[in-house]
């Protein structure tokens, strides 16, 4: 989807979520931005859904989406970047329960397993969340996941949590 910089190599899992302004196009901008950026190499993008807010009311429906990336960032540099483009894609950022412009999680990288104060991968709540796990099984369904190994299509089979997930627009196109 965009060319290498850097010599990118370790697979991540990215998960992109917005509530606010024009969601849709937000999330297309930060594909493209992404894509752009030094040391990574967007592979693959899922289309959008709409998807209710879990863990807090919001005043809005979440437009979401994933993608899959080959990194020469280590982990903390490349949640540091999600964290810049999140900026300058308009997200202020007021606490985990707020609305916003724009989301990026980490969610996988490669196989590894980390857990320090402000830096969890996979991420914490990952097999949770249907607004994840439905994105990134349309991308990388047989992706395994640390701890255990099992994939992403494993883990949404046994997913037994409330939620919706529904297609706005296919991928890389606004509807």
């Amino acid at each position: 989807m965009s060319g290498p910089r850097g010599n990118p190599e370790a697979p991540a899992l990215l998960s992109l979520g917005s509530n606010l302004g024009n969601r849709e196009e937000t999330l297309l901008r930060a594909f493209a931005r992404i894509g752009r950026s030094d040391g990574l190499l967007l592979e693959a993008a899922s289309s959008l859904y709409e998807t209710e807010p879990v863990g807090f009311p919001a005043g809005r429906l979440f437009v979401n989406a994933a993608c899959a990336v080959r990194t020469a960032l280590p982990p903390r540099d490349l949640l540091d970047l999600c964290f810049s483009i999140e900026r300058e894609l308009g997200r202020t950022r007021g606490g985990p329960s707020l609305d916003r412009t724009l989301d990026i999680d980490l969610l996988a990288y490669g196989d590894l397993a980390i857990a320090e104060p402000d830096l969890s991968v996979p991420h914490p709540r990952l097999r949770e969340r249907l607004f994840v796990l439905v994105p990134l099984a349309e991308i990388r369904p047989d992706v395994p996941l640390p701890p255990d190994g099992r994939t992403v299509r494993e883990i949404l089979r046994a997913h037994h949590g409330g939620g919706w997930a529904r297609r706005v627009s296919s991928r890389g196109e606004a509807r």
